[in-house]
């Protein structure tokens, strides 16, 4: 009797395990991403920590100084890109190495042939560098919530009859019917977050499911995030969207983020540098992937913190359509006529040179 008992216990513990294993085997959607900022490592959980602001540690500007001691903490424990550990080497060796050799740079250089590669696609809460054949660097969000969504051949079906029989212009009445079909079966937030990143009538559509999701759970920053993600930029409605996030949830560092951003864009540094900071002071993980914190320095003329913030970057992406190298050279060059009393750019070159 005792041996049937622990057959039976065992059988049913075996049926757990498969059933748990089998619970998506139904399910619409791909594997989540493995990426180094998915939503789960850098999103609005962490991000939304809820501290009271006395409790939040003091922005400390970038420095040389600040940065060498990061070095030597990073070369300690081994970790990292090998190529720029090595450089970080050279420059506890030689810290003028940082602002008085235009070719040093700490960080590490992503080429388009790296894109290639799976840990350097995504590169922020669900974003993923697009380089286009322009060269420019955009954000695809449409791959917002981590996942991407199949449909069926019976829904293509009938979505593709929706679009043949409808009658009048395809606005907003036709992208919810056709969300209706395309989403069957998936849960309103995550449909949401598949609409990030269109504009006109389905980012209308995506702030629609957003909202039944603020709803139904008022205190779900993910929801209003999606929300305010899906506001246009025209006429700053993305910018106040995410104000009104802030009022809410106050504490969330990608709001901070995005804000900074919308006001560098709008050739604001000022208030543009007071986001980014605060971004920083609550997740300090932001500086390291955010070339916004050095650029604002730069636009403002503070060369030493705009040199350290790059070099304290954990990677740039070369993009030859912009001026980012020739600023990072300027802001060099600025630090050098200030300590050593000379421009290397203004110095005139030699017959022989030229």
């Amino acid at each position: 009797m005792k041996l049937r008992i622990e057959t039976l216990t065992l059988l049913f513990m075996m049926s757990v395990i498969l059933l748990a294993g089998c619970s998506g085997c139904m399910q619409k959607t791909a594997k989540e991403f493995a990426a180094p900022y998915n939503q789960s490592a850098f999103g609005p959980v962490a991000a939304n920590s809820r501290i009271p602001a006395t409790e939040l540690p003091p922005f400390e500007e970038p420095s040389f100084e600040r940065l060498i001691e990061q070095f030597k903490i990073d070369v300690a424990e081994n970790k990292g890109d090998p190529e720029m550990l090595k450089r970080k080497k050279e420059a506890i060796a030689n810290p003028d190495l940082l602002w008085d050799d235009p070719r040093f740079k700490v960080p590490t250089i992503i080429t388009p042939a790296d894109l290639e590669r799976p840990e350097y696609k995504q590169t922020g809460p669900g974003r993923v560098i697009v380089l286009t054949t322009l060269g420019r660097e955009q954000s695809d969000l449409r791959n917002f919530s981590g996942k991407v969504f199949y449909t069926t051949k019976e829904q293509e079906e009938r979505m593709d009859a929706l679009w043949k029989n409808w009658k009048g212009d395809q606005g907003l009445a036709y992208y919810r019917k056709r969300a209706a079909i395309k989403y069957e079966g998936i849960d309103t937030l995550s449909a949401a977050k598949n609409l990030t990143g269109y504009s006109g009538d389905q980012a209308l559509l995506g702030i629609e499911y957003a909202e039944r999701v603020m709803l139904a759970d008022p205190n779900s920053v993910e929801a209003m995030r999606v929300w305010a993600e899906c506001h246009p930029y025209e006429q700053g409605q993305r910018l106040e969207a995410y104000q009104a996030l802030l009022l809410k949830f106050p504490h969330a560092a990608f709001a901070h983020e995005e804000i900074a951003e919308e006001y560098y864009r709008q050739k604001d540094p000022v208030n543009a540098l007071i986001h980014i900071e605060k971004a920083v002071r609550l997740d300090s993980r932001i500086a390291k992937k955010n070339e916004l914190l050095w650029q604002c320095y730069y636009v403002l003329g503070k060369w030493e913190q705009a040199v350290a913030a790059h070099q304290g970057m954990d990677y740039i992406v070369a993009d030859f359509y912009t001026n980012r190298g020739l600023r990072l050279l300027i802001a060099q060059d600025k630090i050098h006529k200030q300590r050593k009393g000379y421009s290397l750019l203004e110095i005139p070159l030699e017959e022989d040179d030229r």
